[in-house]
């Protein structure tokens, strides 16, 4: 199919949108939507069917149209990873296939046409499937041959394929879901009779966590700046993007507080029930308030610790629309998609506003008066001047645009008073693009992500412009925007990225996420996320430089994979970086260029042992090559009580657990279950375990824990009890052990036996 071919269902989709505009009835619209489907489907060819050997995610063997989807209504959505639009139409699509499902006749594929050239890699558009929990087909082509083909010209579109594989709708842009719905819902009613029920080879993948569970594609860190060092508060924050929550750590990284869930939500309150959705920028605005960019909510969340509370600072929970410029107070103004946040403290600006005329002479006999009245006034009106507003300053990469909320009444630029919980856009025109401006609002941004604050005489905001692979910057006492490094002096230019060290726009970057200012050393460094570096600029020279740091415990090279997230500590000598890919975060040592670990973990909860414990007095063997371990057990009731019996059909719950020498439990970790699991619900039971691989540890303890279900004449009740045992291991036992452990119980007076 020629690229024509496709430039005439456009056209026909726009005359189609201008003719429902103007229907007055769905009966009318229906005829309209009937027609334009009768008229393209039987004029268009087909398309080309996908080229072979390509890798796919999501299936269990490559999908090709003429094979799997002729029989379909098939949307192909022509997308690459790093853009905020294409981010933007996945929640339409999921919703597409919660209301058709492929049995019933609809198939979407994602066709992923990378930009950069690290969109490319198969492994990294794997990894973005796992964060954005991509359930459809994705096939990765790396060279754009159906994009060329059919002469798509931007990210997103969407093609709807009729029976046969013949193109019939096409959306471009984000923002289609009524129309998308309405079109697919359209296409399987005109094609009813054509439309095949079988499935298809799909296979959505699991998600995989990082190692230690804890950290799922991490996105932002920001250290608290109110740290003193007690043990009550956070010395870290992290937003756990692909969990939906923020952890909140102590300076060796042992977890104090996790808020919001591992599933996605949106929902305020109290610590424990708040939800999140895909979080990423991070601002402390005191000791314990935290403000967080809320992604896929739309919103600025604040997590107040003191009072154990979340609440929304601004945004409504809906994607604000474009070319909206804003100016409603704290939860009625919508934003879109804001992915960083800072602080900035400011005292009023163009506060030195004069009269074009002197005012007349006072008359005689007052002058002293008034002299003595105006060394007051002048004093009142230069603190007033001195006292700090707090701005809240907000990367909208949705947008394009950089946002604030005025968290106290301001003169802000050009003499514009703004009351307090005033959000409004103050820098960016709503386009894609990299254009300077002394004007603020006729600059353009491409997809903001990050944001540092330097301050001093002349205070800026850096601004990681990551569609533009470039560092930008805004004067904040003007307003102005200019270039740091990277991109091009094109504003229109979105393609000059690279891995360049050098000075200004001769420097080349990646599609940056993150950026973090250090005052100390006056040097700005940059997450460059697509090289997988960490790369500073030298502000004044605009020098930008590699890093490479080496490993703490080895000379290797440290290994990065797509780190968007970076804070500094106040003496510039430690850099906190989200390594986001390899779901953790890291230390970079900046005095001595080495990085390790910062290991996140849970803190070790000391283990109780369980209530109505029966010590087992016999010690049970395994062999520590390999050896194997049955266990034949069971429970009857002590004759001394009477009355009593087992429920009928109830379950008679069982479960093993083994620890190690240090209480850590081991179940899983050191044995293998043959045959059998370590739980089960009926007695008597069996349960046969192996050690793993041979082992040096020379015991550990067993526990057979029972939850039981009893009745006497009148009422029914449970009864819990645990044996416990020790298993030796050993090299002179048989590979095979087997024992036999028989408990008596009596849930009356608690007098069991073994």
């Amino acid at each position: 199919m020629e690229s024509s071919a496709l430039d005439y269902v456009a056209q026909a989709c726009m005359d189609l949108t201008e003719a429902l505009q103007a229907a007055s009835n769905d009966a009318d619209k229906e005829i309209l939507i009937n027609n334009h489907i009768k008229q393209v489907w039987s004029t268009v060819p087909p398309i080309d069917d996908f080229k072979k050997n390509l890798d796919w995610v999501n299936v269990m063997e490559p999908i090709s149209l003429s094979t799997h989807c002729s029989e379909k209504i098939v949307v192909l959505d022509f997308w690459t990873y790093c853009c905020i639009n294409c981010y933007h139409v996945l929640p339409d699509l999921a919703h597409l296939e919660e209301l058709h499902s492929v049995e019933n006749g609809l198939v979407v594929i994602g066709v992923h046409c990378g930009k950069f050239k690290n969109e490319k890699e198969s492994g990294n558009i794997l990894s973005a499937i796992q964060r954005y929990n991509i359930h459809h087909p994705v096939i990765n082509d790396s060279e754009s041959s159906m994009w060329d083909a059919l002469g798509i010209k931007c990210w997103p579109t969407l093609l709807i394929l009729g029976p046969g594989n013949k193109p019939i709708f096409v959306l471009t842009g984000e923002g289609h879901r009524e129309e998308l719905d309405l079109y697919v819902d359209s296409a399987l009613h005109y094609f009813d009779s054509r439309i095949s029920n079988l499935p298809l080879p799909i296979e959505p993948l699991k998600i995989v966590k990082g190692k230690e569970g804890i950290l799922h594609f991490p996105s932002k860190v920001s250290l608290n700046p109110f740290y003193r060092g007690r043990n009550e508060e956070p010395f870290m924050a992290i937003s756990d993007s692909g969990n939906h929550r923020i952890v909140l750590t102590d300076c060796s990284g042992l977890v104090l507080k996790i808020v919001g869930g591992t599933e996605p939500g949106f929902k305020d309150g109290k610590l424990d029930e708040a939800k999140f959705n895909s979080p990423q920028g991070l601002c402390w605005m005191s000791s314990n308030v935290l403000a967080v960019c809320d992604t896929n909510n739309h919103t600025v969340r604040a997590i107040h610790l003191d009072e154990g509370t979340v609440e929304v600072l601004a945004g409504t929970g809906h994607q604000g629309a474009h070319g909206d410029f804003g100016g409603k107070c704290l939860g009625l103004q919508p934003l879109s998609s804001p992915w960083d946040v800072l602080l900035y403290t400011t005292p009023d600006l163009d506060m030195s506003v004069r009269p074009l005329l002197p005012p007349p002479p006072p008359p005689p006999g007052q002058v002293a008066a008034e002299k003595e009245l105006e060394g007051k006034e002048e004093t009142k009106e230069k603190e007033k001047k001195d006292e700090k507003r707090r701005v809240l300053l907000i990367a909208c990469a949705g947008s394009h645009q950089i946002w604030a909320l005025f968290l106290d009444t301001t003169i802000w630029w050009k003499y514009k008073t703004f009351t307090e919980g005033t959000c409004v856009c103050v820098a960016g025109s709503g386009a894609e693009a990299a254009r300077n401006s002394a004007y603020p609002h006729t600059a353009a941004f491409a997809q903001p992500s990050g944001l540092a604050l330097k301050t001093g005489l002349n205070p800026e905001v850096f601004v990681a412009d990551s569609e533009s692979s470039s560092i930008r910057r805004i004067g904040l006492s003007t307003g102005q925007v200019s270039t740091l490094c990277g991109g091009d002096r094109n504003p229109l230019n979105l393609f000059a990225f690279g891995d360049v060290d050098d000075i200004g726009v001769e420097a080349k970057f990646q599609h940056p996420l993150g950026v973090a200012y250090s005052e100390s050393n006056k040097t700005l460094y940059v997450a460059d996320s697509y090289n997988h570096k960490i790369k500073k600029v030298e502000v004044g020279p605009q020098k930008v430089t590699s890093l490479n740091p080496s490993k703490i415990e080895t000379a290797d090279p440290v290994k990065f994979n797509e780190p968007s997230g970076l804070s500094v500590t106040a003496d510039g000598k430690y850099l906190y970086i989200a390594d986001t890919n390899n779901h953790s975060v890291k230390i970079l040592n900046l005095v001595k260029n080495v990085c390790q670990e910062f290991k996140v973990r849970m803190p070790d909860t000391k283990f109780v042992e369980p209530e109505n414990l029966i010590l087992y007095k016999n010690d049970l063997f395994v062999n520590r090559k390999c050896g194997n371990l049955i266990i034949y057990f069971n429970v009857s009731l002590d004759s001394d009580i009477r009355n009593v019996k087992f429920t009928p059909g109830a379950p008679q719950d069982w479960m093993v657990c083994v620890r190690d020498e240090n209480n850590k439990d081991v179940t899983l970790d050191d044995f293998e279950f043959v045959g059998c699991s370590y739980k089960g619900a009926k007695l008597p039971g069996r349960v046969e375990m192996k050690i793993k691989q041979r082992t040096d540890k020379t015991h550990y303890r067993l526990y057979l824990s029972f939850h039981t279900a009893l009745c006497d004449n009148s009422i029914c009740f449970s009864h819990a009890f645990t044996i416990r045992s020790t298993i030796l291991v050993r090299d002179s036992v048989k590979m095979v052990e087997s024992y036999k452990i028989t408990c008596k119980v009596n849930p009356v007076n608690r007098n069991e036996k073994n």
